[in-house]
């Protein structure tokens, strides 16, 4: 299915170290740069605008939210969905400029692989995400809702296909950074479950750090990344904790909460 015009739409939040890269990647690939960004204090903005994109402000609710109001803003009926950390590989571009041409699906899949530091490639043998990111928006949309940034259909008898290519996931900076980033996502991914009536039992704490350090590390293969891989599957396994645990007080607070308005304490 041919592709005439092509739109890039990103979700940013003071990301002036990350986008530079991943914008240089998709230079004279896209037709157009559609940035919608919830508040960034740093140099963000002149950077999406030194790549000619259009930078747009839209307050944060959920992702969810944010990427389907970026996906809304785009002119172009194909989109291709990044983040500001995520960097198209050579090989990858070549692969969307022939999907440009000659492509047959009204969707494709991409996967999205992990990058570490001292590496220049990704290993294949490590688990990636494979997710719809090109698209075209008369079969798939962003589906909206509040904390999900799922691409389903819109109507029946759309097909997507694969990319083989990969994209290139440049999720570290720092320790520091990652510990204030999951702070805040799993601040943000408690809050939904409360709106949405979502519960989690307390034991999910217990097994949280050592279940989710083996899947990491054994079943999806980080092993291979050494001392980093070990660093990444603590990570992990840390989010998992902190996202159990918070519930559990989120749910403690407001039953203590309760006992005192009704004059027990």
């Amino acid at each position: 299915m041919h592709i005439p015009k092509l739109s890039l739409y990103i979700i940013t939040q003071n990301e002036e170290r990350r986008l530079p890269l991943m914008l240089e990647s998709v230079k004279d690939l896209v037709d157009e740069i559609v940035v919608g960004d919830s508040g960034s204090t740093d140099g963000t903005e002149d950077i999406v605008r030194r790549y000619g994109g259009r930078f747009l402000h839209h307050d944060w609710e959920s992702v969810g939210h944010q990427v389907k109001w970026a996906e809304e803003q785009c002119s172009h009926r194909w989109v291709l969905r990044l983040d500001a950390d995520e960097v198209l590989s050579p090989e990858l571009r070549e692969e969307i400029k022939e999907i440009r041409k000659s492509g047959a699906k009204d969707a494709y899949y991409i996967k999205i692989a992990t990058m570490v530091i001292g590496k220049a490639k990704p290993n294949p043998w490590v688990k990636y995400f494979n997710l719809i990111r090109l698209y075209n928006r008369d079969a798939y949309t962003m589906a909206g809702t509040i904390g999900h940034d799922d691409v389903v259909p819109v109507k029946p008898g759309v097909s997507a296909g694969q990319l083989k290519k990969l994209v290139h996931h440049y999720s570290h900076i720092s320790i520091s950074q990652l510990l204030q980033k999951h702070n805040i996502q799993t601040d943000r991914l408690v809050e939904r479950a409360l709106i949405v009536g979502k519960t989690y039992s307390p034991w999910r704490m217990v097994g949280a750090m050592s279940l989710n350090f083996f899947k990491r590390f054994i079943l999806h293969r980080f092993f291979l990344y050494g001392f980093w891989g070990f660093i990444y599957s603590i990570e992990l396994a840390h989010f998992r904790f902190l996202k159990f645990s918070k519930f559990y007080e989120a749910q403690q607070l407001e039953k203590y909460e309760s006992i005192k308005v009704k004059g027990v304490l």
